[in-house]
């Protein structure tokens, strides 16, 4: 598998407080989860075992992998009825979509973490489209227009790591390709507060091809 690096000459940590974040914090927002998709908790547990062992890196649990899609904002500025409404909304339309499996098919290292990467293929971009949609239309919230590159994270890193150990543990841990038939669509509320990423699902439902 290819491995493909930002533009960055010193890593960082990614767990600093971004603007809105705080102890006890909970942020509403749209996921790709993995709760069918052995192939890939496997894969990221198998991988574990040779990233775990480089100094200042958090390799990400399995229960707790992802693909973020798009944010809704913090709960305490919406109403949670109108959180499962807009979910509702949502995944009432993802039967439509005509979609082929997802395929992890890159590795990217980044100022802040290593990550499985997919394609933009044309099923993710329109998926994320009706999201923000929906997210305009139901609570009047709209998205700056960002380019999307879908991943999956794998770590995150705590500070400044040593390169050359990742490297070698990337090539020991030699990553395969991942191919999801099923992932989870998901609303979750999403926390912080320990330097891990953890949710709460509010609605969810399987991608079906």
């Amino acid at each position: 598998m290819r491995l493909d690096r930002g533009d960055f000459s010193q890593t960082r940590n990614h767990w600093w407080w971004r603007p809105g974040w705080r102890p006890g914090a909970r942020y509403a927002i749209f996921h790709l989860t993995f709760e069918l998709a052995l192939e890939l908790t496997s894969e990221a547990a198998r991988c574990e075992r040779f990233l775990s062992g480089v100094p200042n890196v958090d390799v990400v649990p399995p229960e707790w992998l992802h693909l973020t899609m798009t944010g809704v904002g913090f709960t305490d500025a919406h109403d949670p009825q109108d959180l499962l409404e807009l979910a509702e909304a949502v995944l009432a339309e993802i039967g439509e979509l005509d979609r082929e499996p997802l395929t992890l098919n890159g590795l990217y290292l980044g100022r802040e973490g290593l990550s499985l990467t997919a394609d933009p293929a044309p099923w993710l971009m329109e998926l994320r489209l009706r999201q923000q949609e929906m997210i305009k239309r139901h609570l009047g919230v709209e998205h700056e227009k960002q380019q999307f590159h879908p991943h999956v994270s794998l770590a995150y890193f705590r500070g400044d790591i040593d390169l050359s150990l990742l490297h070698r543990a990337i090539e020991v841990a030699s990553p395969s390709e991942v191919v999801i038939d099923r992932p989870m669509l998901s609303l979750i509320e999403l926390g912080r507060d320990h330097e891990v990423y953890t949710w709460r699902v509010l609605s969810q439902d399987a991608l079906r091809g």
